[in-house]
């Protein structure tokens, strides 16, 4: 192709996205070396190229989508719907229909994994640091008492990008051992521990797949976090750029809304068991650092469509 053609493309690109918002390429289902068609609904970066991927971002391998609207695909079209800690920065309302997407697109026998912050083990921590600190004034009990507080209501009143947590991370005035066991690889990879995970999935140690190499993609990816930062004021505002939790949800809830939309079978599960067909070779919620869960302070939930 030649440079002019390129730059058409481009420009081509460029008005369309303005005028009708930048989306990933048009991508087929991708399927598994078994035939397997499985989806991974507001992957982010951990995900893997044998999956179909979408989130609000766009990439080479994940197509751009928001998920307040229609899943992109026919009915009946995957074995598996997978989402992690996604849920949450949905309305209630919202999340039903997202889940009753996720039903719509699935095959009988489909399964449909949940993965959500755990509201009963975040109020559990905050009651038992609580208890810590009426019992013993110290100051380290009063640090893990001021953590599970902000854990527990930062990130659904929070009025700036980052809020109150952020603050305490950045003044370093925290139990590293409750921070580690309740934010899991996400503290582990900012304090530089090594990787252990070999596998295909993007964030895994010597993945052979590029998060991003496609120059049409970051330009989506672009112009979607600049539209998000200053169109809609969703940079400043963490209820508009969806970083806000909107829902929380325990045991209980979870396994009712699935039941409702249509899902029988449901149950509570691990972060390594699953229904997913060969779930051992994907764990997308497996640690990159040690055999545990990536997101320790996680609910999974499981439901068969019939």
């Amino acid at each position: 192709m030649s440079i002019g053609a390129i730059v058409f493309r481009g420009l081509i690109l460029i008005a369309r996205g303005f005028l009708f918002g930048f989306t990933a390429r048009v991508v087929d289902v991708i399927r598994t070396p078994e035939g397997k068609a499985c989806l991974n609904v507001g992957c982010g970066a951990a995900y893997f190229p044998e999956w179909t991927n979408c989130d609000l971002l766009p990439g080479r391998q994940v197509v751009g989508h928001d998920l307040r609207d229609s899943l992109p695909w026919r009915d009946g079209t995957f074995d598996a719907v997978y989402s992690s800690h996604v849920l949450e920065h949905l309305t209630e309302d919202v999340g039903r229909r997202q889940l009753t997407e996720q039903f719509r697109v699935l095959k009988s026998g489909g399964v449909c994994r949940v993965v959500v912050p755990d509201l009963e083990g975040l109020c559990l921590e905050y009651l038992k640091a609580l208890d810590g600190a009426a019992q013993n004034q110290d100051a380290d009990a009063m640090r893990r008492y001021r953590w599970a507080v902000i854990e527990l209501l930062d990130q659904m009143v929070r009025e700036e990008s980052g809020g109150a947590l952020r603050k305490l991370l950045n003044s370093g005035d925290y139990d590293k051992t409750q921070v580690r066991a309740r934010f899991g690889d996400a503290f582990r990879g900012a304090e530089g521990e090594p990787l252990t995970l070999e596998n295909s999935r993007t964030d895994a140690k010597n993945s052979p797949v590029a998060l991003e190499t496609d120059w049409v993609a970051k330009m989506a990816r672009r112009w979607k976090k600049w539209k998000l930062k200053w169109v809609t004021d969703g940079g400043r505002d963490p209820r508009k750029s969806g970083e806000a939790h909107r829902w929380m949800y325990d045991r209980v809830s979870l396994v009712q809304l699935l039941e409702v939309v249509g899902f029988s079978q449901c149950e509570v599960t691990t972060f390594d068991r699953s229904s997913i067909p060969n779930w051992e070779k994907y764990n997308l919620d497996a640690s990159r650092h040690g055999p545990f869960p990536r997101k320790p302070d996680s609910l999974f939930v499981e439901g068969i469509k019939p």
